[in-house]
């Protein structure tokens, strides 16, 4: 087995976080029922949703959220708001920084979503997933 060339590999560890995100933004409104983010969530097969209120984001919903401040402290899906488990603020990344950067701030903040900005616009969000694909592509051994 063999690592990548080495100038390769610094090359794929200079990668911004704007070439891993997904510009599709995912959203759900504040008064929404958990049961229907959650339904959304499994529908577009996604780990988070930003929740919208009033023309603006203002906060995150992701399936951690559901699962431990949810289920685990026993709220109804059917009744209880999406406003009720949001995390806020939405905790951020510059769509130029470098994707170690956004590693190192999900690690720090224990959390597996960003809101990636532009100009301190939202414009995209990356997630653990895309950090792990990214990782296991840039680091695959060859044979």
């Amino acid at each position: 087995m063999t690592m990548p060339d080495s100038d390769d590999l610094e090359e794929k560890l200079l990668s911004e976080v704007g070439d891993l995100m997904s510009r599709e933004i995912r959203t759900v409104a504040a008064d929404a029922t958990l049961r229907e983010a959650s339904g959304l969530m499994g529908k577009c097969n996604v780990g988070s949703l930003l929740v919208v209120g009033g023309g603006q984001y203002l906060g995150i919903l992701t399936d951690t959220d559901l699962a431990r401040k949810g289920l685990a402290q026993g709220v109804n899906p059917e009744k209880d708001r999406v406003q009720s488990l949001m995390s806020s603020p939405i905790i951020s990344i510059d769509i130029h920084r470098l994707v170690e950067e956004a590693r190192a701030l999900m690690k720090g903040k224990g959390i597996r979503h960003l809101a990636v900005t532009e100009e301190g616009k939202i414009v995209g969000i990356i997630s653990l997933g895309d950090l792990i694909r990214y990782y296991a592509a840039t680091f695959k051994m060859t044979e």
